[in-house]
């Protein structure tokens, strides 16, 4: 029985292929960014052909990624649209009053993924607890259905006021969008986030909508190779809190596989800690768009129900808020391919990488 496991980062794809009273096999590659299963497949056939085995002799296939990550902070994402409810066009952009440097006049905030010209209104709400104070209007409804159809959107995030609490309006929006635009996909907050606090659920389904064409791709893709190969059995993803999910729920959901190769270090990290006797240790782990930085207290990683992506000058506060739970990592967008420039006379550094091609310049 074997296993193979596997990394894919901006700049390469690890590989690690392990079999009962076998030492385990490892891999570096290039990765190869327009399609990452390129790299996948070249790894993969490698690793068979050195232990002289066939694809139908794995029998558990695991995948851990930063492809989510690095599209959110470079800003790499597909074009995308929020709906919302009217009146509530400018919450992402407004976010929350409290402020992460309080006496700094020239405070930035991180860009939205969405710009202001792709958020369309729906007149309708509902209340705190469910009820519908205003139906759903069917004339704003199809001005923004014919809006999205005379555009180049490919994904569109719905997150309407209070939808936590009844999801009929969200629900109906979706039903309408698929029907005249059944390429389109489409994520609700109810579904991603259904949690009160308008500008974190807003975010939250935002984020999803703005990453799941390019992992949709990618997976989607990655597995129907891995089964020509002659893979019988589903492949799994590690999840942002140190779990695994299916390809289903990553290519629906993928903001819960935003932080999935970090946490696989920070898991790693601990089971080594352990090893040495050292259950209390600060974890790094570089790749070569992003940096992170975890912690482990008592052999246990920290988990944290909610974090943040793209934070200004690692302060907390300051960058994209995600709801859904994850390893509790620090997290910037420098790493060893990050790219060098000059601005204002003052040096840059990040986020855009060199990745995998050009790739790093040593």
């Amino acid at each position: 029985m074997w296993r193979m496991a596997f990394d894919i980062g901006g700049t390469f794809t690890d590989f690690v292929l392990a079999g009962v009273g076998e030492a385990p096999r490892f891999l570096k590659i290039a990765s190869t960014p327009n399609d990452p299963s390129v790299a996948v497949i070249a790894g993969f056939d490698k690793l068979l052909t050195d232990a002289g085995i066939s694809a139908s002799s794995i029998s558990t296939v695991l995948h851990a990624t930063t492809v989510a990550t690095n599209a959110i902070i470079e800003r790499k994402g597909r074009p995308t649209a929020l709906v919302t409810t009217a009146g509530f066009r400018d919450v992402l952009l407004i976010g929350r009053q409290k402020r992460y440097e309080t006496y700094d006049l020239h405070m930035d905030k991180p860009p939205p993924l969405v710009a202001r010209r792709n958020v369309l209104e729906v007149t309708e709400r509902v209340g705190p607890n469910g009820e519908i104070e205003e139906p759903i209007d069917l004339v704003s409804l199809n001005a923004m259905v014919d809006t999205l159809a005379e555009s180049d959107i490919e994904s569109v995030a719905v997150s309407l006021l209070h939808a936590y609490a009844n999801p009929t309006h969200e629900h109906i929006i979706k039903d309408a969008l698929q029907a005249r635009l059944p390429n389109l996909l489409v994520s609700l907050s109810s579904t991603i986030s259904p949690k009160f606090r308008e500008y974190e659920r807003t975010s939250t389904t935002v984020a999803n909508a703005y990453v799941r064409p390019i992992v949709a791709d990618y997976i989607s893709k990655l597995q129907s190779t891995l089964s020509k190969r002659g893979v019988e059995n589903e492949m799994f993803i590690m999840h942002s809190a140190g779990g695994l999910i299916s390809t289903t729920i990553a290519i629906e959901e993928p903001i819960r596989i935003v932080e999935s190769g970090p946490a696989a270090g920070v898991l790693m990290s601990a089971l080594v800690g352990t090893e040495a006797n050292e259950k209390s240790i600060i974890t790094f782990d570089m790749g070569g768009t992003t940096a992170k930085l975890g912690a482990v207290d008592n052999g246990i990683p920290a988990i944290t129900p909610t974090f943040e992506v793209d934070p200004i000058r690692y302060r907390a506060g300051s960058g994209l808020p995600i709801n859904v739970p994850a390893i509790e990592l620090l997290e910037i967008g420098a790493g060893g391919g990050s790219i060098a420039r000059a601005e204002f006379g003052v040096i840059h550094i990040g986020p855009e990488s060199a990745g995998a091609d050009p790739g790093p310049i040593c």
